[in-house]
């Protein structure tokens, strides 16, 4: 371990402002809300194609179209979606997050009003290729800005905030298709986005991101803004501030970029969540949303309404993204991680041998409704675990210097799958049939479950700087704790440095005097000696209260 010295700042010792109009957990609702709501646009670009292919295959339509055209329309939206993560990683770092939202709104806007007005095929193509990059854009900046503003209590639920607007934004999407003409609903789509950036106007830029450009002060004004002036918060602070040099200070020569891809706290995460992403998409998630009605057409028959069928599953895709942010404020990561992928694999399987026996065997044709029964089944556990906790993870486990490079890597590959799933739907359902493809898609998610059961960590109620350090030291999936860094006998052998520690140490020399510090609230200082290898409680030796 490295020992610092502890710098006194009496700004961080100062005590409880006077009562403010907002509490530090309002206002980290209120910073999240935002990238939340431009989350929601991500969804509505999701389930749009959904309600504009039917309208555009009516015979009445003013723009026809062909089957090649209708999978070119449903795909446009993904294919420019990598290309966006990777664009939208680097605008975060360079201008910041709050930069980037606010620009990924108006790409939005530009993108639905497009769709508003289209007249032609190349029009709707353009409008879809607009708003698929700017999901992209969103794709690292949301995840990251909710994790580097909220409190570690609380940073599991207002992430998974994030799928339940992708999940709300599919519902509204389908919900305007339903009662309007897609024009219309491309159109309402964009009022969101307004809404979105008057939020975002109004929230602090990310500490985290502050800090790392060597803002100190504004990063200190914006930390105070979110989370107040508990010890609690400001022991966070300190510890994120200790691990920034100031301009000027540092001995060692500043890492490059391949450096920093190349340690394990970049390679590990990446690879978690490359795998995760993988599982995620390629269990077949976002098939539902695009192909909606033809899958409710294919698995439901015509005993039901397909429109009515489609908001039902909206309904509980919704209900499911609200349950799973109540689990993740409860529920730790991994637990709640292999729940969903077995209830996803059991879910996929029972749906793909029904489905067959319903085409094959005549007894079963009126018993629609048990497909429906399982296709919600399937809606469900993909909600409550495979679907928000990657997006949920991308903004935690990356170290702060490569933050930006990580999710947007991982995000990119998100949508390249994204795209490759989208596009070959339509391939797989001619060539092995629902029931067939179905359980292609459930046999992936059961491979990528148990791959997950051995290398995904628990990250619940850590903070992003003990997540850093966890997986420099190498991570264990079977740790349940993340041990708080503290001195070792070689890190003590420096006489006369302070040092930050909370817990027991053992003294490195007999006869030798340490500085110790309890931290910048206490602010207080001793003198210990003992001899080698005696192990005590620093609050009793230096009588802290």
């Amino acid at each position: 371990m490295v020992i610092k010295t502890v710098v006194q700042d009496k700004s961080l010792i100062e005590s409880q402002v006077s009562a403010a109009r907002f509490s530090p957990l309002t206002r980290q609702v209120l910073a999240a809300t935002g990238p939340i709501i431009s989350s929601a646009a991500a969804g509505m670009t999701n389930g749009f194609s959904a309600i504009l292919l039917p309208q555009l295959q009516r015979p009445e339509s003013s723009i026809q179209i062909t089957s090649d055209q209708s999978s070119w329309i449903a795909s446009m939206a993904p294919l420019p979606m990598a290309a966006g993560c990777l664009l939208g990683g680097f605008l975060m770092e360079k201008f910041g997050r709050k930069v980037t939202h606010l620009v990924l709104n108006v790409s939005f806007a530009v993108g639905f009003c497009v769709l508003s007005m289209a007249s032609s095929y190349d029009m709707i193509l353009a409008g879809r290729f607009i708003t698929g990059f700017s999901c992209g854009l969103i794709g690292p900046p949301a995840s990251v800005y909710i994790a580097e503003t909220s409190h570690p209590k609380y940073r599991g639920i207002l992430l998974a905030g994030v799928t339940f607007a992708v999940s709300f934004g599919i519902f509204i999407s389908h919900l305007f298709g339903t009662f309007f003409h897609w024009k219309m609903a491309a159109l309402y789509c964009s009022f969101f986005m307004a809404v979105s950036y008057l939020f975002v106007a109004l929230c602090p830029e990310s500490p985290s991101w502050l800090l790392s450009k060597g803002k100190t002060g504004e990063a200190e004004a914006a930390f105070r803004w979110l989370r107040g002036h508990d010890a609690d918060a400001l022991k966070e602070f300190q510890d994120m501030a200790s691990s920034y040099s100031p301009a000027g200070e540092s001995q060692e020569p500043k890492p490059t970029l391949l450096q920093n891809i190349s340690k394990k706290e970049f390679v590990l995460p990446l690879l978690i969540l490359l795998v995760f992403f993988f599982t995620m998409q390629f269990s077949g998630v976002n098939i539902v949303a695009f192909y909606s009605i033809s899958l409710m057409q294919t698995t439901i028959g015509s005993n039901i309404n397909e429109y009515l069928a489609m908001l039902i599953v909206d309904l509980v895709r919704v209900i499911t993204s609200l349950v799973a942010c109540m689990l993740l404020r409860v529920v730790g990561r991994r637990p709640l991680a292999m729940l969903s992928g077995c209830g996803t694999t059991i879910s996929l399987a029972g749906l793909s041998i029904f489905l067959y026996f319903q085409t094959s065997i005549p007894v079963y044709q009126n018993l629609s409704w048990m497909s429906l029964i399982f296709l919600i089944s399937y809606i469900i556990f993909v909600g409550i675990g495979l679907f928000p906790l990657p997006w949920c993870m991308s903004g935690e486990i990356f170290p702060v210097a490569t933050r930006g490079i990580g999710s947007g890597l991982t995000s990119s590959f998100n949508f390249i799958s994204f795209f490759v799933v989208i596009k070959t739907g339509p391939s797989l359902f001619a060539a092995f049939g629902t029931n067939g493809t179905f359980m292609i898609y459930g046999i992936i998610s059961l491979l990528g479950t148990l791959v997950l059961y051995m290398i995904l960590p628990e990250t619940k109620n850590r903070t992003l700087q003990q997540i850093e350090e966890a997986f420099r030291s190498g991570w264990r999936t079977s740790e349940s704790k993340t041990p708080v860094p503290g001195p070792t006998e070689q890190s003590l052998d420096r006489t006369g440095e302070a040092f930050t520690y909370y817990g027991t140490v053992t003294l490195g020399g007999a006869g030798r005097a340490w500085t110790v510090q309890k931290d910048r609230i206490g602010a207080v200082e001793c003198g210990l000696a003992g001899p080698s290898g005696t192990s005590s409680s620093l609050s009793r030796l230096c009588n802290m209260s």
